[in-house]
């Protein structure tokens, strides 16, 4: 049997493949809100996170960074104006999940870690993170690198990204905590910050 090729036809195919295409990104991507976190962030009183974007970006300061430097850059954003803000830093970005899902984050609800490796590797998607953990006026967000990434390969100048939410009630409410990020289990970065 022939199937007919005329232009209805191909609408109807290609408005079928953009509704999958669109579920798949919401299944992956999920609302952008507080809820559903469900993600446990690790053993020993870990925080629940839920992964919310990751990609690869090219910062702004791009022509300042060695191509061959090994920096992680690390944000804990905490209202909509920090995440516009971390959003307008780069030059570009290609993400994986739902994107629009960022247009909907509930701040008052849930707060942002997000992190980027200056540049290495090139290939995949091989930051992630693999938990949270919170006390003492401290949090230590563990992030893992993998060295072996298999996937597309990318240019030099695109540094791998992840983005989690945790719920804004497991820090203290107006009291500057301070984010430890480690990288493979080394402390790479450090960001102050106070969830109001």
């Amino acid at each position: 049997m022939r199937w007919p090729l005329g232009g209805a036809w191909r609408a109807a195919v290609a408005a079928l493949l953009v509704v999958a295409g669109v579920g798949a990104l919401v299944v992956w991507g999920g609302d952008g809100g507080a809820s559903g976190l469900g993600r446990d962030g690790g053993a020993g009183g870990g925080a629940v996170f839920r992964y919310v974007n990751s990609g690869w970006v090219s910062p702004l300061d791009w022509e300042e960074v060695g191509p061959f430097s090994r920096e992680l850059r690390a944000f804990v954003i905490v209202s909509q104006g920090e995440l516009e803000a971390f959003e307008s830093g780069f030059v570009s970005k290609v993400s994986r999940g739902n994107a629009v899902s960022l247009g909907r984050i509930e701040f008052e609800g849930a707060v942002l870690l997000a992190a980027y490796y200056v540049w290495r590797p090139v290939r995949g998607d091989p930051l992630s993170v693999a938990a949270v953990r919170v006390g003492d006026g401290r949090a230590v967000v563990e992030l893992e690198l993998d060295l072996n990434p298999q996937g597309r390969e990318y240019p030099y100048l695109f540094a791998p990204m992840v983005m989690v939410a945790v719920e804004r009630g497991v820090f203290p409410a107006g009291v500057a905590v301070e984010f430890l990020f480690e990288l493979d289990g080394e402390v790479a970065d450090v960001v102050v910050a106070t969830v109001d």
